[in-house]
């Protein structure tokens, strides 16, 4: 028998199955006995049941084996021969079935349908998540926290928390710096007791959905599971196989497993060394990985030396947002700043109250009738006198850094700016300020002047 004819047949029958009970059923089991490499089909069956979501697989298979191998080895063609007849009658009945379950507008305004549960309100639901960053900026900090926060029902980055019992698989700690790193972030608190950890974990492909199915069923109350890190936990690449396709199959089985149990996943995962605009796109391995999960979180510095990170949200069932957070080293803590858009406004006002032209030009504007007119080197000559600093090395970076900041000083200081050319191919800086009081805007006369 052509044994690689024998397996590609075999895989294009397990491409074809999408639930449990046709995968481990009898007509699959003779298939698999009556190849010459047995064992190796039975590998492809516990990869198929993997990405199904088959709960607690190991013990599944075993369970599927010992029902039909007496029968089997009893009488082998006979076996077969009812198994085959046992699918064709199921087809023949599931083919008069409608594979749609179709519904109209009206009906489903009328379902009854329950709402998202979320594990932290607002940023982490149910179902399976990543944390995405550069190694080394923190994100186990952030992990350990968010499943103390879980446990103890504290809020977490100023978000309420539902109480939930937490499972963190530590996988690059030992229990000694696991516990030291604990008792910082608890800063003298009490422990947590409906949090737990472990150190250790299979991969997904070889027992981590039994490892957590066991833990879970002995402790029901735990709603969040965290995995640090995905690297850890991914199956071995096979040669030749699609980086996609696998990416998907395994996060696919994490999913399925989350959906399944009702619980939320995390899966810590690296940046990758490629840069773009998007951080979205910085997520190491393929696309695959992103696509199969509920929700994306990226925590992002442009320096590691940076005192704040962006933390940028996306996802099925929660507002995309870019949240700016701070690491505390006081209390190993990521504290929320608020959102980037509001950071980044406090920043250009900041900018903007210690810009020397601004405080040269509030002083010379307030002295008189709220004018003033005058080229490049004379306005440099008052910012000297009056912010101590020279305001631009050029006249014509001057005139750039005033352009800059021309909005504002509109805004914020009723100050018009207008260039007035000298005739002699230089120009004139011209300013006007509406209000002496910077407290106000122009009123309507005013503003027909401008």
């Amino acid at each position: 028998m052509n044994q690689n004819k024998d397996r590609e047949d075999f895989m294009m029958c397990l491409r074809n199955i999408h639930t449990e009970e046709d995968l481990l059923s009898p007509v699959i089991y003779a298939l698999m006995r009556r190849s010459d490499t047995p064992e190796q089909l039975l590998d492809d069956v516990r990869q198929a049941a993997y990405k199904l979501g088959v709960s607690s697989v190991e013990y599944s298979l075993e369970q599927w084996m010992l029902e039909n191998r007496d029968e089997y080895e009893k009488d082998p063609e006979g076996f077969a021969s009812r198994a085959a007849k046992s699918a064709t009658e199921k087809n023949k009945k599931s083919s008069k079935k409608s594979g749609l379950k179709v519904f109209t507008a009206q009906e489903l305004s009328e379902m009854d349908v329950p709402p998202q549960q979320f594990v932290i309100e607002g940023l982490i639901p149910m179902g399976l998540g990543l944390l995405v960053a550069k190694p080394k900026i923190g994100k186990s900090w952030m992990i350990l926290d968010l499943c103390l926060s879980v446990a103890a029902g504290e809020p977490f980055l100023g978000y309420r928390t539902h109480q939930h019992g937490t499972l963190y698989l530590a996988l690059e700690d030992g229990e000694g710096r696991l516990q030291d790193r604990m008792n910082k972030v608890l800063h003298g608190k009490a422990v947590p007791k409906a949090a737990r950890f472990s150190i250790t974990a299979s991969c997904i492909d070889d027992g981590l959905i039994d490892e957590l199915s066991t833990v879970l069923d002995a402790n029901p109350d735990i709603r969040l599971v965290c995995i640090d890190t995905l690297s850890k936990v991914k199956p071995k690449e096979k040669a030749f196989e699609n980086v996609y396709s696998a990416d998907y199959g395994y996060m696919g089985v994490l999913k399925n497993f989350a959906d399944s149990r009702g619980i939320g996943i995390i899966v810590v995962h690296h940046t990758s060394k490629r840069r773009s605009d998007d951080p979205f796109e910085s997520i190491n391995g393929s696309t695959g990985i992103m696509g199969a999960s509920d929700y994306t979180i990226i925590l992002n510095k442009g320096d590691r030396n940076e005192e704040d990170a962006t933390l940028s949200i996306t996802g099925r069932d929660i507002e995309q947002q870019e949240q700016v957070v701070r690491f505390d080293k006081e209390h190993f803590r990521w504290t929320m700043q608020g959102s980037a858009a509001e950071i980044a406004e406090q920043r250009r006002i900041a900018d903007y109250e210690a810009n020397p032209i601004v405080k040269t030009l509030r002083v010379i504007l307030q002295q008189g009738d709220g004018t003033w007119t005058g080229n490049a080197k004379a306005l440099n000559q008052l910012g000297e006198r009056y912010a101590k600093a020279e305001l631009a090395p050029t006249p014509q970076a001057l005139s750039k850094a005033i352009v800059e900041i021309e909005p504002l000083l509109y805004e914020r200081d009723a100050i018009k700016h207008s260039v007035i050319p000298n005739g002699s191919g230089g120009k004139q800086h011209s300013f006007r300020m509406f209000r002496t009081d910077n407290t106000n805007e122009p009123t309507e006369a005013e503003q027909t002047h401008l």
